[in-house]
């Protein structure tokens, strides 16, 4: 069952924001990973072209995070991608094309320069929100 409310570190955030800014103008991804409802980790998965395909893992490092992930002995609960140029809400092929639906949807927008972090969950092409709380 999928949580409704998510915890996620703050220093998780800056880990985010450092990769995906060093990304730029190309969109950033990776995996979010933690126990329960709590995101203690960031696995950055570099994209397998320069193009603004949505969610193009490296498919090498895809599988190389999921094995990461398991060996910590962590959940993996989310998945990010930056949005260089956009606001940080789901775009038509963001959500037509999540098949994810047990996990959290994240993204970083860099738009103007203005990191802003928006979360979702993606069911039937619908975005909904997700309420969440920075920690240290």
């Amino acid at each position: 069952m999928k949580p409704s409310f998510l915890t996620i570190h703050s220093y998780v955030i800056e880990q985010m924001k450092e990769y995906c800014l060093n990304q730029y103008p190309h969109q950033g991804y990776g995996f979010l990973a933690g126990h329960g409802s709590v995101i203690t980790h960031f696995f950055p998965i570099p994209g397998q072209n320069s193009g603004p395909c949505f969610l193009d893992f490296e498919p090498r490092a895809y599988f190389e995070a999921v094995k990461k992930i398991r060996s910590l002995q962590l959940e993996w609960l989310g998945v990010l991608h930056s949005h260089p140029l956009s606001d940080a809400y789901p775009s038509a092929r963001d959500r037509s094309g999540w098949h994810f639906v047990h996990k959290s949807f994240w993204i970083l927008s860099l738009k103007d320069k203005q990191v802003q972090l928006g979360a979702y969950y993606i069911k039937k092409n619908q975005a909904i929100p997700i309420i969440y709380k920075i920690t240290d």
